[in-house]
Parts: structure tokens; C-alpha cells; sequence
């Protein structure tokens, strides 16, 4: 081959090569983050933080974009119909593992249309009774509990929630006779416990907690797999042997199924670095959460688990949405 032939091929190749656009790094612009919930919820403002703080590491906006409604079923919607890329990724928590045995229908498939990222907070679900109720431990609540001329009153945040979830696995577990009572949301079930209305309450923890710690509501039980340092006092029902496995509440990073591997490890890793930073682990504390550092396996895992533990729940439960 002479040289001028040579020296033709070689500039060909270079033009070619300086046509292809270039492959730039993630992340190049802003990433939404879509919490499913209105602004002002606990689940939001965690969220907030730490996209506060990963927007500083990542050197571009994080964007919360609210998009309430049917249960945080809206906002996955709109994450699984969105480009696989990285920009736009959802904040899931319990609901999300719930919804696929709640809802006859749902838009998307939880299982193949998200993958996880990382998980950022857990909390439990706590049981709660007034402080004129004769029960100080849950062996006393069980005992109350199982007579069936004069079931127990405890009071949920709605039917299908995963605090009235928790209550019928108890229920079944430790062959209680309880009657569910479903209010529309947390809130007028706590002013209903607080003001004796009802006996008891199975109540979201971050609800609760300025309650509990003020004396004016008795905490029995949480239903994480291990005790809350918020309240190290108080025990787990799995640790009573009230329970077959954790049914908290947590919150976490979805993005749509397909988003390239090297994105979702980048994630992981820069979120963990977050909830390691002390500022950011105090202020969730102080929220009601406990922080929860996972690799991405580790996230997939428990939000398999969380899908397997909510199905039982559902079936036993009896609950169905349209």
C-alpha cells in the first residue's frame, strides 16, 4: 500500500470517528425525581434531602417533581413510560410493593418495567394504645385480645395501608379478635387514639413518634426486623415471636427497567455516599427514619421480599382496589 494511499484511509477514519457524536458522561443534565406523594410528607422531605446533597456530588440539578395520586400508582406510571437513561427516576416506598397485589389493574408491571437502585430510609409500622388501655406490653394487648365476645378496636390509616396489612398478619399470627377500624388517612385516626376515641392504633412511626416520646400514647410493638434506636426500648413483634418477617415502611430509587448498568451502579454509589454524611443521617433521625445503606443487589432483594411479604398480607386481608 504507497503512502498517499495510506495517508487517504488515515484521514478518512479520523472524519468518520469526528462524526460520531460524542458518548458524554452521566450525568450531562438535570435529573428529575419523581415522588409520588403531595409535597409536605414525610417520604417527600426525605427525598428532598437527599437530593439536596446528591445534586452537590453529581454537578447537576436534582429536580422533585410531585405527582400524587392512587396510591403512588400515577407517578410510577409516568417513570416506567419514561426514556431508560437516567434523567428521570422515581422515589418508591411501601405502596410500591403493595399495589401489585392491592389493585386488580395496574399500568405497568411493577416486577419488569423498574429497576432498583438504592434503598434511603426504613421505619416501622408501631403499635399504639391510649394510655387508659390496661395493656403496658403486647403479651397484655394479646391477652385482651382474644376474646372474642369483645374484639379489640385498633384503628389503621385506611384499608389496603400497610399499617392495616401489619395488623391482619398480627391478627393471624397471634390468633387475636380484632376489629379494624379504616379511617381516611393517619391523621384522624392519631386525633381519634389520642382523644380515647379508640384503644389502640396501628399507626405509620414518624406519625407517632412526638406522641410516644411526650408520654401521651404507649408504644407495644414495632414491625421491623430489629429495634428502632428512636425508640430501643420498645421491642419487635418478631423478636415476640408476633410476627414470620419485617413489614415497615422505607423508601427508595426506581428507575425505568432498561437504563444502562453503569448509570445505576454510579447512583447507588453517590446515594450511599449521601446517607453516609452525619449532617444527613441526624436530620432523617430526627424525621422519624432510619437511614439504610444497600448495594444494588441488596435493594433488589428486599424489594423482592417486600412484594413476596405484602401478597401474603393482601390474600389474608381480603382488601381489593379498582
Amino acid at each position: 500500500m504507497t503512502s498517499r494511499r495510506k495517508l487517504i484511509l488515515a484521514t478518512g477514519a479520523a472524519l468518520m470517528l469526528a462524526a460520531l457524536p460524542a458518548m458524554a458522561a452521566y450525568p450531562d443534565k438535570p435529573i428529575k425525581v419523581i415522588v409520588p406523594w403531595p409535597p409536605g410528607g414525610a417520604s417527600d422531605g426525605a427525598t428532598r434531602l437527599v437530593a439536596r446533597h446528591l445534586q452537590d456530588r453529581l454537578k447537576q440539578p436534582v429536580i422533585i417533581e410531585n405527582k400524587p395520586g392512587a396510591s403512588g400508582n400515577i407517578g410510577a406510571d409516568t417513570v416506567a413510560k419514561s426514556p431508560a437513561d437516567g434523567y428521570t427516576l422515581l422515589q418508591s416506598s411501601g405502596p410500591f410493593s403493595i399495589n401489585p397485589s392491592l389493585y386488580k389493574k395496574l399500568p405497568f408491571d411493577t416486577a419488569k418495567d423498574f429497576v432498583p437502585v438504592a434503598q434511603l430510609t426504613s421505619s416501622p409500622s408501631i403499635l399504639l394504645v391510649h394510655p387508659g388501655t390496661p395493656a403496658k406490653s403486647m403479651q397484655e394487648f394479646v391477652k385482651l385480645s382474644r376474646n372474642a365476645e369483645k374484639p379489640m378496636i385498633v384503628a389503621t390509616p385506611g384499608n389496603g395501608s400497610a399499617q392495616h396489612l401489619a395488623l391482619e398478619l398480627l391478627k393471624k399470627k397471634a390468633s387475636l379478635q380484632t376489629l379494624n377500624i379504616p379511617y381516611k388517612g393517619g391523621a384522624p385516626a392519631m386525633q381519634d387514639l389520642l382523644g380515647g376515641q379508640v384503644p389502640a392504633m396501628m399507626s405509620n412511626f414518624t406519625e407517632a413518634l412526638p406522641y410516644v416520646k411526650a408520654g401521651k400514647l404507649r408504644a407495644l410493638a414495632v414491625t421491623t426486623a430489629s429495634r428502632t434506636p428512636l425508640l430501643p426500648d420498645v421491642p419487635t413483634l418478631l423478636e415476640s415471636g408476633l410476627a414470620d418477617s419485617s413489614t415497615g415502611g422505607w423508601n427508595g430509587i426506581h428507575a425505568p427497567a432498561g437504563t444502562p448498568g453503569d448509570v445505576i451502579v454510579r447512583l447507588n454509589k453517590e446515594i450511599n455516599a449521601v446517607l453516609d454524611m452525619p449532617e444527613v443521617k441526624a436530620h432523617l433521625s430526627s424525621m422519624g427514619f432510619d437511614v439504610n445503606r444497600t448495594s444494588q443487589p441488596e435493594f433488589a432483594r428486599f424489594v423482592a421480599g417486600q412484594l413476596s411479604t405484602w401478597k401474603a398480607a393482601v390474600e389474608l386481608s381480603g382488601a381489593v382496589l379498582e
